[in-house]
C-alpha cells in the first residue's frame, strides 16, 4: 500500500458521483467547497483515479483551469513533497476562466501539489493522460530558461529568440511559454529550426500574462526558436521536461483546420470536423494513437468553452479551452484518435472561429497514455471544510405585491447564495432561514411595490431599508441592461443582488470600481454601471477582510 504524502490530501473519491462537468457554468458548491486563498498550497491525490494507474506513473498530463479569480495571480503544479519550483503553469486574471495543459510529475505517493499566488481562485484539474515510468521516455526538469523582463530585452515585431535547451537534438521539449506586457494583440510561435511556420502557440490580446504548453523538437543546434508576430512582448520560457525515443514524435507545426478559411464559425449546431485521412497524412501514422495539437479560439461572440474529441462516441463533458468574448486564446490538447477516426471541435455557446495545429503524435503504447478526460479535482465542489462560522444570522422570506416567480424557488436560490463559500460565508457568517421574523426579512417584491418600503427604494432596482432586504422581482427575472450587456449570466446576477443587498444589512455602503479591468466589488452598483470593472457577484477579498474573512 502507498504511504500517502503528508498534508491536506484531497482524494478523488466521490468526485465522479458529483459529475464531470465542463467549465461552461459554475459548479454547484457543496458545504465543503473552498477556493484557494493567497499563497495557499494543497496536495491532491491523482494516482489510482481518473484512469491513472496506482503505480508505474512518472507524470500526468492535466488540463488546469482557474475560475472565480479575484486578483491577477499564477498557479503552479509540481510533485508533492518537493520544493515549489520558480516556474508557473497558469496565469489567471479576474473575470475570465483560464486553462492550460500541464505535464506534472507525481511523487512516490502519486500526489501533486498546487499553489495559488494571490487573491482567491477556484482550481479545476482534468486528467487527459499519463506518462509511464518504465523506459525513461520522459525526463522532468522544471527550469526557467528565459525571462526577458529580467534582461529588459522584449521581442519586437518579427523578432526571433533562440533559446538553448539542455536536451539532445531531436528530443521533444515540453515548454510552458508565457507572453506578458504585449503592446498590441500578437501571437508567439515556437519551432525547432528553419523558417518560421505559419502556426501559433500563444495568443496575446493585452499586457496581461498569457501562457500555453508547447511541445516542440529541439533543433540540431540545441535550441528552440520563439518568434513574435507584431508589437513588443516579454517572453518567459519554462522547461518542464523532455521526451526522447520513438514514444513521442514531434511534428512540423501543421494547420489541420481553420474555420476562418471557410467563413463558417463553429457553434453548438455547427461542429467542425478534421477528417481522419487528413490526420493520418499529417502524422504519417495509419493506426491508432494520440494527437497533441494546439487549439485556438478566435472572435467568440460570447463566453464559451471548447471541447475536442475523436470518433463516433459521445462528446466528453470536460473542456479544453475557455473563450473570452472577441479575443484569441489557445490551449494545447491531447486527443486519443482511433485509426482513420475524425476529430470534432465543439463550442458550447454563440459562435467562434476555431484553429487546430498539429504538434506531436504518440503511437499506441507510446510515451503518453491518453485516457478519457476525467475530472480529478474541483475546488468548487470538494475540498477541506470551511472554518466553523463565527456569527450566525437568521432570516425569513416573504413577498409583496403580485409576483410571477416561485417564492420557494427564490428562497432556495438565496440560501444557496448564502451557503456558497465564495460569499459572505467565507467571512465566517452563516445564514439560517426561519419561518417568521429573524434578524432580517428577505423580500421578493413586485417592482411597483418596492417604493412602499420607503427611501431610497425605487421601482427600478433592489434595495435595503432597516431590517428589510428587498429584491426587485423584475431584476430577479431579467437582471439589468448593464449586466446583460457585459455578457454576465442571470444566475450570477441573482447571486449579486442577494449578496449586495445583504451586504448593506451587514453594514456596507456602496463601493466604486478600483480600476479598469479589475474585478468589481460586490458592493459596487453593478446593476447601474461597471465603470470599467469586470462583473462580479461575490465579495472580494478586501470586502471579506472587513468582516474578518
Amino acid at each position: 500500500m502507498r504511504r500517502r504524502a503528508w498534508g491536506p490530501v484531497v482524494t478523488a473519491a466521490g468526485l465522479v458521483a458529483a459529475g464531470v462537468g465542463a467549465l461552461g457554468g459554475a459548479a454547484p458548491a457543496s458545504a465543503a467547497a473552498r477556493a484557494f486563498g493567497p499563497a495557499e498550497v494543497r496536495t491532491i491525490a491523482v494516482a489510482g483515479s481518473a484512469g491513472v494507474p496506482e503505480d508505474g506513473v512518472a507524470a500526468v498530463v492535466v488540463n488546469l483551469t482557474a475560475t472565480n479569480v479575484t486578483a491577477p495571480t499564477f498557479v503552479t503544479a509540481w510533485p508533492a513533497g518537493a520544493p515549489r519550483p520558480t516556474t508557473s503553469n497558469l496565469n489567471p486574471r479576474p473575470g475570465a476562466d483560464t486553462a492550460n495543459l500541464a505535464v506534472v510529475p507525481l511523487d512516490a505517493s502519486g500526489d501533486v501539489s498546487v499553489y495559488n499566488h494571490a487573491g482567491r481562485a477556484d482550481v479545476v484539474i482534468d486528467v487527459v493522460g499519463w506518462i509511464p515510468a518504465a523506459g525513461g521516455a520522459y525526463d522532468p526538469a522544471g527550469t526557467r530558461l528565459v525571462d526577458t523582463r529580467l534582461t529588459r530585452t522584449p521581442l519586437g515585431p518579427g523578432a526571433v529568440r533562440k533559446v538553448p535547451v539542455t536536451a539532445p537534438a531531436g528530443a521533444t521539449a515540453v515548454l510552458n511559454v508565457t507572453g506578458v506586457n504585449a503592446t498590441q494583440p500578437t501571437f508567439l510561435t515556437a519551432w525547432p529550426e528553419g523558417p518560421k511556420p505559419g502556426t501559433s502557440n500563444v495568443n496575446l490580446v493585452d499586457g496581461l500574462a498569457t501562457a500555453n504548453l508547447v511541445l516542440t523538437a529541439v533543433g540540431a543546434d540545441g535550441t528552440v526558436s520563439i518568434g513574435n508576430h507584431v508589437g513588443s512582448v516579454d517572453v518567459v520560457v519554462d522547461l518542464l521536461g523532455t521526451f526522447g525515443g520513438a514514444g513521442l514524435q514531434s511534428l512540423a507545426p501543421t494547420r489541420l483546420t481553420d474555420t476562418r478559411a471557410s467563413g463558417t464559425k463553429a457553434s453548438p449546431a455547427q461542429v467542425p470536423t478534421v477528417n481522419g485521412s487528413q490526420v493520418a497524412a499529417v502524422t504519417g501514422a495509419s493506426g491508432a494513437g494520440t494527437l497533441v495539437a494546439n487549439l485556438t479560439g478566435v472572435d467568440a461572440t460570447t463566453k464559451a468553452f471548447v471541447t475536442a474529441w475523436s470518433g463516433t462516441g459521445a462528446r466528453p463533458s470536460t473542456s479544453n479551452l475557455n473563450l473570452p468574448v472577441g479575443a484569441a486564446l489557445a490551449n494545447l490538447v491531447v486527443v486519443p484518435v482511433a485509426a482513420d477516426a475524425d476529430i470534432h471541435l465543439f463550442v458550447s455557446a454563440g459562435q467562434a472561429n476555431l484553429v487546430l495545429d498539429a504538434a506531436a503524435w504518440v503511437p499506441d503504447g507510446g510515451a503518453i497514455r491518453a485516457v478519457a478526460p476525467a475530472r480529478v479535482y474541483d475546488s468548487r465542489t470538494a475540498d477541506g471544510p470551511l472554518a466553523p462560522p463565527t456569527r450566525s444570522v437568521t432570516y425569513s422570506v416573504a413577498s409583496r405585491g403580485t409576483i410571477s416567480a416561485d417564492l420557494e424557488a427564490f428562497a432556495t436560490a438565496a440560501q444557496a447564495t448564502y451557503d456558497d463559500p465564495r460569499g459572505w460565508r467565507a467571512a465566517g457568517i452563516s445564514f439560517r432561514r426561519v419561518a417568521t421574523g429573524g434578524d432580517f426579512t428577505l423580500w421578493l417584491s413586485q417592482d411597483v411595490q418596492v417604493p412602499s418600503f420607503g427611501p431610497p427604494c425605487t421601482s427600478t432596482y433592489s434595495c435595503r431599508v432597516g431590517r428589510n432586504v428587498i429584491v426587485n422581482e423584475a431584476r430577479w427575472r431579467l437582471a439589468t441592461p448593464v449586466w446583460n450587456g457585459a455578457g454576465a449570466s442571470l444566475a450570477d446576477y441573482r447571486h449579486l443582488v442577494v449578496n449586495h443587498e445583504t451586504g448593506h444589512w451587514l453594514g456596507f455602503d456602496h463601493l466604486t470600481c478600483p480600476g479598469p479591468g479589475r474585478q468589481a466589488p460586490v458592493m459596487q452598483q453593478q446593476s447601474k454601471g461597471l465603470n470599467g470593472c469586470l462583473p462580479n457577484p461575490w465579495p472580494t477579498t478586501a470586502e471579506l477582510a472587513v468582516l474578518g474573512g
